[in-house]
Order: C-alpha cells, then sequence, then structure tokens
C-alpha cells in the first residue's frame, strides 16, 4: 500500500519499500501519464527492496496522484521540483535515479538541477528526445503493418521516417499509422507473447478507466509545450553521475542515436542489452533486471569505499 504526500500543493501517491538503512531508488516512471508506478512496483516492488530502499511515487496527476484540474497547469519542472521536495520530506540525502521512457528525460534534467541529490543514474531504455523516439517508432509501426499484410502503407511510412525533418508531422504520421494497426499497435513494444500486460493491469484496476483518464489529460497538458521534442543531449554530459544504460534488444524508443549519444557524452557509464526484450525490460526479464542493478549500484559503492 502507499501514502499520499502534500508535495508543493498537491498530494502525491507514493509507495516505499524497503529497510532505512539500505541505498535508496527513486524510480521515475514514464509516459508522460500512462499507469504511474504500479507495473513498477508489481514487477520489482519485492525484488529490489530486498536490496534498496525504493521510492516511487505517480507523478503529478498520474493515475492515484491528485488530478490537475483544467484550469492549471503542469510543467516538466512541476514534476521535477516535486521530486526534489518529496527527498525533503522523507529526510533522504541521497538517492540513485532509476528512470524509464519519458523519465529517463526527466532523470537527465533533474540531475542538471541538482547533482547534489543524487547518487547514480540508472536509465531503462530512456528517451533522451521524443522526435528521435517517434521517429524510431514510425519505423517500427511501418514493419508492424508488413506483417500485418500492409506494405505499400508500410512503405510510405518508412520513407516518411527516413526523408521528413518536421517532427510534428513526424508525430501526426505515428498517430494515424497506430490507428490504422489499431488493436496491434502495442506489438512492437514487447517481445513477448503478452502485449497487453500495462492494458491489463489497467483494467483490473479500481476505477481504472478514471484513473487512465486522468493521466492522459496529463499527458495532452505536458506535451502542449513540445518541449520534450528538443533533445537533452547537452545536458546529459553534465551529469557527472556513474550511469548504466538497460537497453532491451527489441525497444524501438531508445534508438541507435540516442544510445550513441549516451556512450559518448556519459564519461562514467555501463551499458548492458538484455536479448529478450522490448520497452519493457523490468517485466519481460525481472530476475535479470533487479540483479543487473543490484550489482551495478552495490559494485559503484564498493569502487567509492576502496578509494575513500
Amino acid at each position: 500500500m502507499g501514502h499520499y504526500y502534500k508535495i508543493r500543493g498537491k498530494d502525491l501517491y507514493t509507495e516505499i519499500l524497503g529497510e532505512d538503512s539500505a541505498p535508496v531508488l527513486l524510480f521515475i516512471h514514464g509516459g508522460p501519464g500512462g499507469i504511474g508506478v504500479a507495473d513498477f512496483m508489481q514487477y520489482q516492488g519485492s525484488r529490489l527492496s530486498k536490496s534498496f530502499k525504493v521510492i516511487a511515487p505517480d507523478q503529478r496527476g498520474v493515475w492515484r496522484s491528485e488530478a490537475i484540474s483544467n484550469e492549471e497547469d503542469i510543467t516538466l519542472e512541476d514534476i521535477i521540483e516535486d521530486f526534489e521536495e518529496l527527498r525533503k520530506k522523507l529526510h533522504i540525502n541521497k538517492w540513485s535515479l532509476l528512470s524509464h521512457s519519458f523519465g529517463g528525460y526527466l532523470a537527465v534534467l533533474y540531475a542538471n538541477l541538482y547533482p547534489d541529490s543524487i547518487e547514480y543514474m540508472i536509465y531503462e531504455c530512456p528517451s533522451f528526445n521524443f522526435a528521435l523516439s517517434e521517429r524510431s517508432l514510425l519505423s517500427a509501426a511501418a514493419k508492424e503493418l508488413i506483417k500485418l499484410g500492409n506494405p505499400l502503407l508500410a512503405e510510405n511510412y518508412l520513407k516518411a521516417s527516413r526523408e521528413i525533418t518536421d517532427y510534428k508531422e513526424i508525430n501526426r504520421l505515428l498517430m494515424k499509422a497506430s490507428n490504422e494497426i489499431g488493436t496491434n499497435c502495442n506489438n512492437y513494444m514487447w517481445f513477448g507473447e503478452d502485449k497487453q500486460i500495462i492494458n491489463k493491469i489497467a483494467i483490473t484496476t479500481n476505477d481504472g478507466k478514471n484513473l487512465w483518464n486522468k493521466s492522459m489529460n496529463t499527458r495532452i497538458k505536458l506535451l502542449k509545450d513540445w518541449r520534450v521534442y528538443k533533445d537533452v543531449f547537452a545536458e546529459l554530459s553534465n551529469v557527472n553521475k556513474p550511469s548504466l544504460l538497460i537497453r532491451g534488444k527489441y525497444d524501438p524508443i531508445t534508438c541507435e542515436v540516442q544510445t550513441a549519444e549516451f556512450l559518448k557524452r556519459v564519461v562514467d557509464k555501463e551499458m548492458i542489452t538484455f536479448d529478450f526484450s522490448s520497452h519493457w525490460v523490468r517485466i519481460e526479464e525481472p530476475d535479470k533486471y533487479c540483479e543487473a542493478i543490484t550489482s551495478y549500484i552495490y559494485k559503484k559503492i564498493k569502487q567509492v569505499g576502496l578509494t575513500v
């Protein structure tokens, strides 16, 4: 069970597991919106809390946290300031950031604003630029259309993904392609047979429909200014923290360009590719995911101890 904390005027639903004496992990979920931290806690809460104190908040306006009203605005900075205020409220000196997808974008910005609050950075299938991620997604959608027997339409989308430079037009085409794929639009986000894990969690949650609508409202508000379509590569260079990149081999979000930028810009870095995952590594290879994070952080802690 989670608790509500009043953070900068909003009730943030936050789940906390693990011992107070353990290293602290803040999980920053993706989206924007979605089902918050529900899937993460279901698949990783009991695993990671054996070695860490896990802090997992639904972001402002998302899922179980207090809604953003139609009259209110929300910015990326609001979410980041919420994290920092939550850290202070919980009397945590430093924590490591474990982020997924859009959460990776937030984690980079957070680390730039509050470097002294952060120990280590772990990115699971991050997007450092929605424009690049959606271009890659459009290509993945085209390949799905080929599988569904529509190669001519697929070729149009593949051509667009190569030639169109306007990220807003790519976004429009991706939405169009997703509608044409229909119920199969999640296929390229998963490696395994079950492509509906997130949807199943959503529909089996009490009041899931209203919670989903709340999250969607927040997503729409956040994406209005299109800022996440501008990369944070320069900011990534400023993150002077040991960093681990977790990639799903078949993930279309963290495309090759973004992976290359991470490897070029981060000094103290490691990367692990999970061969049987797409975008949701923590769900598709949960034990290996937990072991990778645990081994990485405790190795880094030991290295620091040896140099003191």
